[in-house]
């Protein structure tokens, strides 16, 4: 199911929130990225976890309706700039299991197939993908016009594993390719229980999905904007390009202009 712009029901949103506050209590909501930023202003103002408890039944609705799953909630003192705390919530999601994403959480090949090549699909890069499960070897050629740059496949590969989270596999085979080319530029091998794989580099080629366990989910591939004092606006679109940046908070992708294309987008991993 494709949800669609958090930012057009902003409205919405705001209202509901109100509604479960109370009506001493003002609200303001935007969009920021995969996290839907709250800021409420009052006085006296209530206690963070008693509050949060009342508000989850509306942040479950709201996550159900527009697919926000990541709230953050800030209270400021009445006439005051510094909040005088900050909680965030996390909805869980569900998955079906009849989706792509399930199913390759079970290790299903053509399931990862579809999943790695939903998600490189901007970069234009394309997977192959050859699984063994009695050896727990795991195969990923990655080919494009220009053989996809060897830091950047492992760490987009980490990241997918982490969320994947396959226990059967040991080992990682891991080679990039042009595109028309009869053998790979570059191969790597990484043994998977070793934890240096696992750790983050210090700095970091940006993959076509965003810094929160929504990344598996095209439904929620949007656009981003910069984190300002929450309101309600629209957003300019986000920097795509694969290049290295630091390791500090990346801006996650979603606005109000979402990306057009010639063909028919591919149907949704979640679907």
């Amino acid at each position: 199911m494709l949800h669609s712009s958090p930012q057009v029901h902003l409205p919405d949103i705001v209202a509901r929130l109100a509604a479960s506050l109370g009506g001493h209590l003002q609200v303001q909501a935007r969009v920021s990225g995969h996290r839907l930023l709250v800021r409420i202003d009052g006085d006296p103002l209530p206690e963070p976890d008693p509050l949060l408890e009342r508000l989850t039944p509306t942040l479950e609705a709201i996550a159900a309706a527009y697919g926000q799953r990541w709230v953050e909630i800030f209270a400021f003192p009445a006439t005051e700039g510094i909040p005088e705390w900050h909680r965030q919530w996390e909805g869980q999601v569900q998955l079906n299991p009849e989706g792509p994403l399930y199913r390759a959480k079970q290790g299903d090949v053509e399931a990862i197939h579809y999943l790695l090549n939903y998600l490189l699909r901007k970069e234009g890069i394309q997977a192959r993908v050859h699984l063994n499960r009695k050896l727990g070897l795991l195969q990923i050629n990655l080919q494009a016009v220009e053989s996809p740059d060897p830091a950047w496949a492992k760490d987009f590969m980490r990241r997918i594993l982490a969320r994947l989270e396959l226990p059967f596999l040991h080992q990682l085979r891991l080679s990039g390719q042009k595109l028309g080319s009869f053998l790979p530029t570059w191969s790597q091998e990484f043994d998977l229980k070793q934890t240096s794989f696992w750790q983050a580099p210090p700095v970091r080629a940006r993959v076509p999905w965003v810094e929160d366990p929504a990344g598996l989910d095209p439904d929620s591939e949007k656009d981003s904007e910069k984190d300002t004092e929450p309101q309600p606006t629209d957003a300019p679109r986000p920097d795509r390009k694969a290049e290295p940046e630091p390791l500090s908070e990346p801006v996650e992708g979603l606005g109000s202009t979402p990306q057009t294309h010639t063909d028919p987008p591919p149907p949704s991993p979640l679907d």
